[in-house]
């Protein structure tokens, strides 16, 4: 279940809500800042009479919240129009199979005008409204107690601090909107779309990441993960992704790449074979120092790496490692020794061979030249192929993950975890 917060995620409340608002503002004398503007398209009108008109007497909150309510809806039937770009999302995502639910601090009344104005009612399978005396947390918990449904397999999309808390505190997966209303108390907390089409790509991520993040929680400390795949299964991004994601979550990651691990060209390039690719590319020796002094909590340890474009050893690596920290490792032929044994956690990106040949022309031919392709032809498959065969990488694998979509990454299988050398 993909859950929404309405106004200021899917409807631009700000044009329906903010006029009305301001009117009745004016005629009671409660001075109106952005701040306010934004506070209660994020929260109810209790919260915001409570915070900016502390004093209105009860009688007068209640006419105040009427007639707000009534005038409200008088500008949906007007004006009421969606952020550009909602419907066909919420189209492709039903397209996907994904069930779609509204959790809104709205009356049911207010929604049910919003969505049928809008012309997107069709697409929700159920709509969670204000229930008075009841927190949006609540509101949302008690659904999900209710109904079954798991919390991690669903997905909270908002755009304020009250839609991450209420995810949270549900123990949902959370997506933001850097278009909507609350993007300044959210930022660096989540993953962020900043268009409505981008909202679809970004829920199928939360839902893997949150996965690992849940299943590493119980590692000992610093965590090492592994990110394995083919040549262009889209390793590099996948890990940069999850580090930015893991950063939000309140860890320190720190990603190794394996291309920095390359023994220089005088060594790679002394057996061109497929098996040569696996035995003398890259210096696992290396790799393994360092996931040692990581292991081992090293302060102050340096290594020097090849810069693969000027093949000298230019580069420097230096660690710090923390309670917090979770090392991700990237590249292929990873989980072989003598490095195998230290990964905590192990992911394998898997792709089809038409996928792959098609993203390095589109990556490595404008670069290299045609001539390029032959090399996974006659190289990079075959000493892919070998590797699966010796060392069977997905039966140590703790998720397996379809990556022929870069948009749409799916679990495909979860695997018990080896630390089989």
């Amino acid at each position: 279940m993909i859950f929404f917060d309405l106004d200021g995620t899917l409807y631009k409340t700000h044009e329906t809500c903010l006029p009305p608002l301001k009117s009745l503002c004016r005629q009671h004398g409660i001075p109106l800042s952005a701040e306010g503007e934004s506070f209660l398209i994020c929260n109810t009108t209790d919260a915001f009479l409570s915070k900016y008109a502390p004093k209105m007497p009860e009688y007068e909150k209640n006419q105040f919240k009427k007639t707000l309510s009534d005038m409200e809806l008088l500008e949906v039937e007007k004006h009421g129009r969606l952020f550009d770009g909602v419907t066909d999302m919420l189209i492709s995502l039903k397209s996907d199979g994904f069930s779609l639910g509204i959790c809104g601090m709205g009356s049911r009344k207010y929604i049910d005008r919003v969505l049928t104005k809008c012309g997107i009612k069709q697409y929700f399978d159920t709509v969670l409204h204000r229930v008075p005396g009841k927190t949006k947390v609540q509101v949302l918990s008690e659904y999900i107690s209710q109904t079954g449904l798991v919390p991690e397999k669903c997905v909270f999309v908002g755009d304020s601090l009250t839609d991450y808390s209420a995810a949270e505190n549900s123990g949902v997966p959370f997506v933001g909107v850097s278009y909507g209303f609350g993007l300044y108390d959210i930022d660096g907390k989540c993953i962020l779309a900043d268009t409505p089409g981008k909202i679809p790509e970004k829920i199928y991520l939360a839902h893997v990441f949150s996965t690992i993040e849940n299943e590493i929680k119980a590692k000992g400390s610093p965590v090492i993960l592994g990110i394995n795949g083919i040549d262009t299964s889209g390793k590099t991004v996948f890990s940069e992704e999850l580090a930015q994601f893991l950063s939000c979550r309140g860890y320190s990651p720190v990603v190794l790449h394996l291309d920095d691990f390359h023994h220089p060209k005088g060594i790679r390039y002394q057996d061109l074979s497929p098996a040569g690719y696996i035995n003398y590319s890259f210096d696992l020796d290396k790799l393994r120092d360092v996931l040692t002094a990581a292991k081992k909590r090293q302060a102050g340890r340096e290594f020097t790496l090849l810069d693969l474009d000027t093949d000298t050893y230019s580069k420097t690596l230096s660690l710090t490692v923390s309670d917090n920290t979770i090392i991700i490792v990237e590249g292929v032929l990873l989980y072989r020794p003598p490095v195998n044994s230290f990964f905590d956690y192990r992911i394998f990106l898997d792709i089809d061979k038409d996928t792959l040949l098609h993203r390095a022309k589109l990556r490595d031919v404008p670069k290299y030249g045609e001539e390029f392709l032959k090399k996974y032809i006659s190289r990079y498959i075959p000493a892919h192929e070998i590797y699966m065969r010796e060392y069977h990488p997905t039966e140590t694998c703790d998720l397996i993950i379809d990556n022929n979509d870069f948009k749409k990454p799916r679990i495909i299988q979860h695997l018990s975890s080896s630390n089989a050398d």
